[in-house]
């Protein structure tokens, strides 16, 4: 059966994990700064060396191609992004890119024309440094002119940024493509639910959608010393149930969902004030929008209980969600097979944080796969993925395009 150079791929990991390195044993290569031009110039060398061709879109995303004969004008797409939250680890993105790059790498080294068009893409700006999802949203048109005034950075920077690789806002917006037949992407899991079960492979039916809302709850300042117990209503007690009660709610009734409570403010702040009004920031996860639905009435419905048992008010100010992203059944069966024939043991599972295929789902048949990550330590130094399941995982990414080539040819 056809294997990858483990020695290569291995290789290429500890090799680029040199770039941006920091001294805590992880690494920083921020969208398109100095260590992210660096990092993305290593992978054009190693296409170069590969004697694979490259190329560069408007949105800055890059390919190493491996062209059918004769070229076809559909494409097979895998990857991920190069791109690093500060003081990160080696695998969070970087992994999906070599093992897509390997695949294609061993498939020209065995003499294997494929009969469609093959491509291994770096997406810029995953991680948010500037606007998160930025290549792939570029690639399917939902990146708009308004999304760069809303950018982490000033315009001046963003603009010597975007010059620095040779992409315009113009360019970034012209960037779309029609010519995605499917797209697959391995990630590590930055969970604990493969290595808890011992299982090699999680394949992603569901990438979640994310809910966000404003919440405060209003009560009556008092003297925090004078004041009865029994008389006050404090809005920082109704917020602190509500926290409690969430989080055993969503476990007993929405097990994989998630919710969190990021941000708590208290007015008017002081140790000698019964609060008077409490901020809080709700977010909810899940993979569909029913659930996310169901999870939303069952949230507010707890949010009044509370005001009501402390004599408080409450009100509510959603944010605009991230709609739910359903993986192709198509692909998802194409990397369950690669994976049966390759005797390694997989699963199903929700992916709960954002990645590129999720925008890809919008314009062509997209899934994506997990190899276990160490304790689930993610977006850390100490980040963490043992030699054989990246391996495993680059040669469950090569033999998932041979079978998509089998059904998309």
């Amino acid at each position: 059966m056809l294997r990858i150079n483990e020695t290569r791929l291995l290789g290429d990991i500890a090799e680029l994990a040199r770039i941006g390195a920091t001294a805590e044993g992880g690494l920083s290569r921020q969208a398109l700064t100095p260590a992210d031009i660096e990092g993305r110039r290593w992978y054009q060398k190693k296409i170069a060396e590969a004697r694979l061709d490259y190329a560069m879109d408007g949105a800055g995303n890059q390919s190493a191609i491996l062209f059918s004969d004769p070229p076809s004008e559909k494409r097979i797409l895998a990857g991920s992004h190069l791109d690093s939250v500060p003081n990160g680890g080696r695998y969070d993105g970087s992994l999906g890119v070599l093992v897509a790059l390997e695949a294609l790498r061993t498939l020209k080294d065995n003499g294997i024309r494929p009969p469609v068009t093959l491509e291994a893409v770096n997406f810029t700006d995953e991680e948010s440094a500037i606007m998160g999802l930025m290549g792939s949203k570029a690639v399917v048109g939902q990146l708009t002119a308004a999304d760069f005034d809303r950018s982490r950075v000033d315009v001046e920077e963003l603009t010597r940024r975007f010059s620095a690789v040779g992409i315009t806002r113009q360019s970034m917006l012209a960037a779309t493509r029609a010519d995605v037949l499917a797209w697959v992407e391995l990630h590590i899991e930055q969970g604990t639910r493969l290595e808890q079960a011992g299982i090699d492979i999680g394949v992603v039916n569901a990438i979640v959608g994310i809910r966000s809302i404003h919440v405060t709850f209003r009560g009556e300042a008092a003297h925090a010393g004078t004041a009865p117990m029994d008389l006050r209503r404090d809005a920082l007690w109704g917020a602190a149930a509500f926290v409690l009660r969430a989080r055993e709610h969503v476990m007993q009734n929405y097990s994989p969902g998630v919710c969190n409570i990021g941000m708590i403010n208290a007015e008017p702040g002081a140790f000698n004030i019964v609060p008077a009004e409490v901020y809080c920031a709700l977010e909810f996860r899940h993979g569909s929008d029913e659930e996310m639905d169901r999870m939303g009435a069952d949230l507010l419905r707890l949010l009044d209980e509370c005001a009501a048992e402390f004599g408080l008010s409450v009100s509510c100010e959603a944010t605009p969600p991230v709609i739910p992203a359903t993986m192709s059944e198509s692909v998802m069966g194409a990397i369950e097979r690669a994976a049966d024939s390759l005797g390694l043991s997989h699963q199903r599972m929700l992916s709960f944080a954002g990645h590129d295929t999720q925008n890809i789902a919008n314009i062509a048949p997209a899934a994506m796969y997990f190899v276990p990550s160490v304790k689930g330590i993610s977006h850390n130094p100490k980040e963490f993925t043992r030699e054989a399941d990246c391996v495993n995982g680059a040669n469950l990414m090569l033999h998932t395009l041979l079978e998509l080539m089998k059904e998309f040819a």
